[in-house]
């Protein structure tokens, strides 16, 4: 039987190669049209108080922090979305170079509208939307079944989950207690 196409492989090799393919024209005309507009190509670096986000990243996520998280931000006593970006921001330090360059590619194509349409479902950028419209796009872009959209969303939101799940005040509010206690550590 042919590789390209083995039942039950998820995307062939023809399709990857067509993802890939997209996917890398997408960046570049993304990053091609955002140097215009911005008129600079210059990275301004990390925003204050984070390591690795920078201020548009900061700007583009925060209002997705609540409702990605589902209540989470809630369950802990004064956390918020700068809260959880900033556990994200400390999850991509432990990446590489070529980890947090894909992520910010990715955060700089949906910063134009019709790459955030493509990706997204919407042109309107995520600050301009009420937490209804946002839950909705989320959905919307959680069940799109194209390739690059749905790595995308798969490629930033399992990250900022698990960055926010592991700190050890949201980790509580999971109900999971923790690992358990034996011999010596016992109270």
């Amino acid at each position: 039987m042919d590789q390209d196409n083995m039942p039950g492989s998820g995307v062939d090799r023809r399709g990857f190669l067509k993802l890939s393919a997209w996917g890398g024209a997408a960046l570049a005309v993304g990053a091609g049209a955002s140097t215009l507009l911005t008129g600079c190509s210059s990275d301004p670096g990390p925003a204050t108080g984070f390591k690795h986000l920078r201020d548009k990243d900061v700007t583009l996520l925060r209002p997705l922090m609540s409702p990605l998280l589902g209540g989470g931000l809630e369950a802990v006593d004064g956390a918020g979305p700068d809260q959880a970006l900033q556990a994200f921001d400390r999850l991509l330090q432990g990446g590489t170079d070529g980890q947090r360059g894909q992520l910010f590619q990715l955060l700089d194509l949906m910063q134009l509208g019709a790459a955030r349409w493509w990706i997204t479902g919407t042109w309107a950028h995520f600050e301009e939307q009420s937490d209804a419209q946002l839950r909705d796009t989320l959905a919307h872009w959680a069940s799109n079944d194209s390739g690059f959209p749905k790595l995308a969303f798969k490629g930033l939101t399992q990250p900022i989950m698990m960055a926010w799940y592991v700190t050890p005040e949201a980790a509580l509010t999971t109900g999971y207690p923790g690992p358990p206690v034996t011999g010596s550590n016992a109270a």
